[in-house]
């Protein structure tokens, strides 16, 4: 009974996307706080698909984000002690297309995905990216390596070669991304991930700390990002985005605009908080007198102890 009382909750609340324009994110997105790392100030565009540079992304494989920080300071703050930063998806710090593709992405990734974690090496010159999906009772899962790999380099181009040339080839471009982007998959079967092999695209820094774009990365982000800002309504209404949610004033059914989670509904869900608590109950003895007095009448009870 006591069990079943503490499960008992309505689905988990969504969370309330707001809507940007595309040329405002240097204003919109949190940036790293000025003691983080250098490595991890500034705002990146994840350029999965080779619009800017090269990536060996299969078509159709990539996300449908475009900017991300390492400032969400609300969802995680940078351990100096591991290297590491956890960045939410959902929260303020990741920029979504605003597209079906983007929408839809974004309402399956609640109910799935927690966060990335950021671990970075002593000198900061690579990292390893390790996704974490939900679990129930408010815990989350690291996927294993060996499973899949995600991993930074940040790059290192030779005086003079950046910014690149209007007339640049891809490859003297992509030299000036901040960070080199790798994916292996499948490592515990060593003869297939070498058979489907690496997949590399590339990461530029668009806006560095002082919130100044940098260019002519800011410039081809914009270009990327306004060609995929594809409003409908439609879509919008059926996955529950409502488009007069705004940080800057923009309007979500016009283009050149996107979107950033709240970061919160996760944390706040009546699941999510529930589920903990059935946790608690069970490791510390499934006691009636534990419920009574941290809990008291039903779930969502202040406690107090077992009434006389």
């Amino acid at each position: 009974m006591l069990l079943a009382a503490a499960l008992t909750s309505t689905s988990a609340a969504a969370h309330m996307p707001s809507f940007l324009r595309n040329n405002d994110v240097q204003n919109v997105l949190p940036v790293a706080p000025a003691d983080y790392p250098a490595a991890l100030q500034g705002m990146l565009w994840l350029d999965q698909t080779g619009a800017f540079g090269e990536s060996s992304i299969p078509a159709g494989v990539s996300a449908p984000d475009l900017a991300i920080s390492m400032g969400d300071t609300d969802y995680h703050r940078f351990d100096p002690a591991t290297r590491t930063v956890s960045v939410s998806i959902l929260g303020r710090a990741w920029q979504w297309q605003n597209t079906r593709e983007g929408m839809s992405f974004f309402r399956e990734a609640e109910s799935t995905f927690s966060h990335y974690d950021f671990v970075f090496s002593d000198d900061f010159e690579s990292c390893q990216i390790y996704p974490h999906l939900k679990l129930p009772f408010g815990l989350t899962f690291r996927v294993p390596t060996a499973a899949v790999s995600f991993t930074m380099t940040l790059q290192h181009p030779a005086a003079g070669a950046c910014p690149p040339r209007a007339n640049s080839s891809t490859a003297e471009v992509v030299r000036c991304a901040k960070w080199r982007r790798d994916s292996r998959v499948l490592q515990l079967i060593p003869g297939l991930s070498k058979a489907l092999g690496d997949f590399v695209y590339y990461a530029y820094e668009i806006v560095d700390n002082e919130r100044q774009p940098i260019e002519p990365y800011f410039s081809a982000y914009l270009k990327w990002a306004d060609a995929n800002s594809r409003p409908d309504a439609l879509v919008a209404a059926a996955e529950g985005f409502d488009t007069s949610r705004s940080l800057d004033g923009a309007d979500g059914l016009q283009g050149g605009t996107s979107f950033v989670g709240d970061g919160a509904a996760a944390e706040s869900s009546t699941w999510s908080a529930s589920a903990q608590l059935a946790w608690r109950w069970i490791r510390d003895g499934a006691t009636e007198d534990w419920w009574w007095e941290h809990v008291g009448w039903g779930h969502g009870g202040s406690g107090g102890g077992r009434p006389a």
